[in-house]
């Protein structure tokens, strides 16, 4: 059997880390977290990331937000109920074996109020472009409404008023 050279060793592991599967979690903090502590919270979500050797392609600090509905959920014994938390999200690539442990170290997390794990693409979804349009004729100049022509005024008499409403009302 040949060895395989270090550039290609490099080159086939760097294959294998873009033919993961790209993952996409969204996750809300708690809002008793204190807005300092939030960085901390994060790093604990990417250190679970890490075990599962994940490469992270994408994330977005958690912001506080006003959420849509009241979450409950019973924690230390008792209902707590939220209506904002923290969210943020983290894109990254994986083997799907390290996605299973990655949601059991989520759900072991308390400050984690809810998340979700979905199957993405690696390329960023943006909205479309605007179609911006230039033209040297019209450069400076405003659009006017095409004029029409003037309705014509016609004399209209009293009994062809009235033969008019006979007809439509008999």
């Amino acid at each position: 059997m040949a060895e395989m050279s270090h550039s290609e060793k490099e080159s086939s592991q760097a294959n294998t880390a873009s033919e993961r599967p790209v993952y996409e979690v969204g996750f809300h903090i708690v809002p008793t977290v204190a807005e300092s502590e939030i960085g901390s919270v994060l790093e604990k979500i990417r250190a679970a990331l890490a075990k599962g050797d994940a490469e992270i392609i994408k994330e977005e600090f958690p912001v506080k937000k006003v959420l849509a509905y009241v979450i409950e959920r019973a924690a230390t014994g008792k209902r707590e109920k939220y209506s904002e938390s923290y969210f943020g999200f983290i894109k990254f690539a994986t083997d799907k074996e390290a996605v299973v442990e990655f949601n059991k170290a989520l759900h072991a997390m308390n400050e984690v109020l809810r998340f979700l794990i979905i199957q993405t693409v690696r390329e960023d979804s943006v909205a479309p472009r605007r179609a911006v349009f230039s033209s040297d004729r019209l450069e400076g100049e405003t659009i006017k409404k095409p004029a029409s022509a003037p309705e014509a005024v016609a004399e209209v008499s009293y009994e062809e008023l009235n033969k008019s409403i006979d007809a439509l009302v008999s």
